[in-house]
């Protein structure tokens, strides 16, 4: 009897990582799980809590196995360069070559990082366990002398993981590239660069300015709800809340919303292609100092502290948006974009000067900037990790290693990987 049951419970998770890997979360039901697994439906009740339990679990076995076959491709290697090489060149090739498994992970990684209550669940120990394996190679490799002393190890995993995790989604989610393999030099280098041991003089520290306040004007009626939106999506989650709610909050009728906005997803992404625009105009100012490096380190600090500003509207598109793959099917995914092309401008600005190095990938070191963004914010607003003021000590750090990324030229990189 133990034995079916573990075979039941094993079919439902592997019918579960198929459904929810194509169809996400609020699209997939019980039901279509149960039928594919071939058990009824209660009996998937008898193993988990609801489909969130489902959906942690499902990607937790997942996570298990990666870990087990990260460890066993580091058989054979020597020292913490060539294992942190392994391990960022096995993410490339999960995105490119692997197995269903692997590719199924990814979206179902996806899927729980987009939902407040996967940090909360036994499958979030998982992700720990495995994100522990780099934290023990920088931890290594600073004491051998092959990294910096003066990293802060977990800053930098987390950059790193942001930064794997953005060349997941310009594969996968957008298309921008068809693999990710070619990229391992870029992505090394960019690495080396910052965690190296060489000294360099480039990362100097942020200055902060003030902000202004430029947000475009809509109607009264249609500002209100997308007000109201942003309380409710932030507090409720996007696929939690109602469209009558929203209405309520705003003081106007439900049917005044659909006047505006054609559903409540429409609803959703115009809050990001409103706030793209407004950073956009805010961020223009980067552009006054004359030298590249300021340019960065200003654009990046500027970056950071926008977005941060506004808490609400950062949970929604942390938790809602950035890792929904319909996002990139939508006009605010372009406004987003044209937001960094300004970054583009700053690096090609470095490169024709020289005062940043000729073999920078562009959009390798915008994924390494994004995912940095991304993965901190998480960890400041929606885990709480940081008080204000450790968080302004982090930002300090991360842009001195962006800007030490794009200025620091690597030797022989590759020659331990």
């Amino acid at each position: 009897m133990a034995n079916n049951g573990n075979g039941k419970k094993q079919a439902i998770l592997k019918a579960a990582q198929e459904v929810f890997a194509e169809k996400g979360l609020v699209n997939s039901t019980i039901s279509e799980i149960a039928k594919k697994a071939k058990v009824v439906d209660s009996i998937i009740y008898h193993y988990f809590e609801n489909k969130e339990d489902l959906l942690f679990s499902a990607m937790e076995e997942l996570m298990e196995k990666s870990h087990k076959e990260l460890l066993f491709h580091f058989k054979g290697l020597m020292g913490p360069v060539s294992h942190l090489g392994k391990m960022v060149w096995f993410h490339l090739y999960q995105n490119d070559y692997s197995s269903g498994d692997a590719r199924l992970m990814k979206n179902l990684l996806f899927e729980c990082r987009s939902n407040k209550a996967f940090y909360q669940h036994a499958g979030y120990k998982s992700l720990q366990k495995y994100a522990g394996v780099m934290l023990a190679i920088f931890k290594k490799g600073v004491k051998e002398k092959y990294f910096r002393a003066d990293l802060d190890i977990g800053i930098l995993r987390d950059m790193i993981f942001g930064f794997l995790d953005e060349e997941s989604l310009s594969c996968l989610a957008y298309r921008e590239v068809e693999e990710t393999m070619s990229d391992f030099e870029s992505i090394m280098s960019l690495i080396m660069a910052m965690i190296g041991l060489e000294s360099d003089e480039s990362g100097a520290n942020m200055n902060p300015v003030a902000l202004g306040e430029s947000e475009p004007v809509k109607s009264d009626k249609a500002e209100r709800v997308l007000e109201a939106a942003v309380s409710i999506f932030a507090r409720k989650g996007h696929h939690k809340t109602t469209m009558l709610e929203i209405a309520d909050k705003a003081g106007v009728a439900e049917g005044t919303i659909y006047e505006y906005f054609k559903n409540k997803q429409d609803l959703l992404y115009s809050i990001p292609k409103g706030k793209f625009q407004n950073y956009r105009a805010r961020l223009n100012r980067v552009f006054d100092p004359k030298d590249p490096l300021q340019k960065l380190q200003q654009f990046i600090g500027d970056y950071f502290r926008i977005f941060s500003s506004d808490g609400e509207f950062l949970s929604i598109f942390l938790n809602d948006i950035k890792l929904n793959r319909q996002f990139y099917a939508t006009e605010a995914f372009l406004v987003f974009l044209n937001t960094n092309e300004m970054l583009y401008e700053i690096l090609n600005e470095g490169k024709a000067s020289g005062v940043f190095r000729s073999d920078l990938n562009n959009r390798v070191f915008r994924n390494l900037f994004l995912g940095s963004f991304s993965h901190l914010s998480i960890r400041w607003f929606v885990l709480n990790r940081v008080t204000p003021l450790k968080m302004m000590s982090e930002l300090s750090m991360i842009n001195t290693l962006l800007c030490r990324a794009v200025t620091r030229k690597v030797e022989n990189v590759f020659e331990n990987i």
